[in-house]
């Protein structure tokens, strides 16, 4: 039942996803083309990809491969004129996956909300760099939380404050507690509920707790809120015990309950990569079935009617077997209430609205980005993409089908079956550990570099404070600073 323009973008997209040489153009133009503030450096990219266009055939209608032709050979002489058209194109092409933040929102929250959707509305951005952006960001979702037409939005720690130090947990707790407080309690008198969202692992333990201090205040105790686990991270059966003793309380002492989003977990890339660089182990599970498996024992464990009673689940993702999976049980079970089925906006929605007429309504993840930065939305397009070109992702599967034996639903549903079979057995020990001192010992052989000490695993942090803490005698002939030119004068 899909539209002709849902036909059509879901044609890209599935185009897209079974096509390599495409995604690479993909991923290519927006990283480099719509990334890139100076219009001429833009240009030399555009340029650059002319030769490509014709491996934008599978994904791109015949009109958007000329333009991108002409494009490439005008971009270098008219720089100024090419490259927003072709930043404008971009967004028309991904407008589907992404709001806009001004003035188009509200109409299209009413178009949502008259095809019986709720909407999960988050503005895109995660790290910022300084003090100045941290407070414009807060400034935007606090516009955006008190809209009379907006009930649900979700934020990040580390898009709302800089410079967090995962050596300084206790500090950064504090600092985020002191800037959030005040839109969680504004938010809580006009009736918006607000999701703690979360992106790379070292962030994990500084969310939860900052999401203890929160929902603790009295001013906000009556009104509920959620916060989203990744299950990806074997950490998270720990933090979902952690979070639902944080419920239970809450509950006991009158307040309302609050809410655990789960999601698979869309960072691994950077994992991988931030791993690498420090000689970690990654933090998220080695393999795809593991996630699988353990996405299904964190459903069964908290749609437990013990549980539900503090805390809703919100099970998100477009694995239809998996969806199936937590409405069935949480039908079996008697706690269909306390389910709220979750789904990404324009990334299926046919297939959005068949789970809606079968659970009664669904929720849409919403990024949303002002025109003016339509930059930050970069990272959440290339992750999106490169999650849905992986030959093991459903919407390749259901997309791009195949026949061979890891390709088509088929394999999907074999995947479901023994993510199933392995929910009980899957390990959830954590697997970032406190550093072996033999790791750092000389060994025969190749040179490899010691790992470094891993702050956000608690057991290093304990081990920094307690150095910090110690009385040190400076050894003979040191020289005492105490400010940066003195500092600087060492240096020299």
């Amino acid at each position: 039942d899909e539209t002709p323009a849902e036909r059509r973008a879901t044609g890209r997209l599935a185009a897209l996803v079974a096509d390599p040489a495409g995604l690479e153009l993909a991923v290519r133009f927006v990283d480099r083309v719509a990334r890139p503030e100076d219009a001429r450096v833009a240009a030399a990219e555009l340029a650059g990809l002319g030769d490509r266009a014709a491996d934008a055939a599978a994904f791109l209608g015949g009109v958007d491969r000329v333009l991108l032709g002409v494009g490439a050979k005008v971009a270098p002489l008219l720089p100024s004129a090419v490259v927003p058209a072709a930043r404008v194109r971009l967004r028309q092409l991904v407008g589907h996956l992404v709001a806009d933040a001004g003035p188009g929102l509200g109409p299209h929250l009413a178009r949502a909300r008259a095809e019986g959707f709720r909407l999960n509305l988050n503005l895109l951005g995660e790290a910022v760099l300084g003090e100045d952006e941290a407070n414009r960001r807060l400034h935007r979702v606090a516009e955006l939380a008190a809209r009379p037409d907006v009930d649900y939005v979700s934020i990040k720690v580390s898009a709302v404050a800089s410079q967090l130090s995962t050596w300084d947990t206790e500090g950064s707790v504090r600092r985020v507690v002191d800037r959030l407080l005040p839109l969680y309690r504004a938010a809580a008198a006009g009736g918006t509920f607000l999701n703690l969202d979360m992106e790379e692992y070292r962030d994990l333990a500084l969310t939860v707790r900052v999401f203890d201090e929160l929902v603790g205040d009295p001013q906000v105790r009556g009104a509920e809120m959620g916060i989203v686990l990744q299950a990806y991270l074997p950490d998270t059966s720990d933090a979902l015990e952690e979070i639902t003793a944080i419920a239970r309380r809450r509950v006991a002492a009158g307040g309302a309950r609050l809410k655990v989003r789960l999601v698979k977990g869309a960072n691994l890339a950077m994992e991988q990569v931030e791993a690498e660089l420090h000689g970690w182990a990654q933090a998220p599970y080695a393999g795809k079935p593991e996630v699988d498996a353990h996405y299904v024992r964190l459903v069964r464990r908290a749609l437990d009617p013990e549980r539900t009673t503090a805390l809703r689940v919100g099970v998100a993702s477009h694995n239809l077997f998996h969806v199936a999976y937590a409405h069935l049980l949480a039908a079996h079970r008697g706690v269909s209430e306390a389910l709220d089925i979750e789904m990404l906006q324009g990334m299926a929605p046919a297939q959005a609205r068949a789970v809606q007429r079968e659970v009664g309504q669904v929720l849409l993840y919403t990024p949303v980005v002002a025109k003016q930065d339509f930059d930050v939305a970069i990272s959440y397009l290339v992750r999106r993409l490169e999650e849905n070109a992986a030959h093991q992702n459903f919407l390749h599967a259901l997309f791009a089908g195949g026949d061979g034996p890891d390709e088509g639903i088929a394999s999907q549903e074999d995947a479901f079956l023994a993510s199933v079979a392995r929910a009980d057995a899957v390990p959830t020990g954590r697997r970032r550990l406190p550093r072996d001192p033999a790791a750092s010992s000389p060994a025969p052989g190749a040179f490899r570099n010691a790992p470094d000490t891993d702050p956000a695993v608690a057991e290093s942090r304990d081990w920094a404070a307690r150095l910090v803490a110690e009385d040190v005698e400076p050894p003979a002939g040191a020289v005492e600073v105490a400010t940066g030119a003195e500092v600087d004068a060492v240096v020299a």
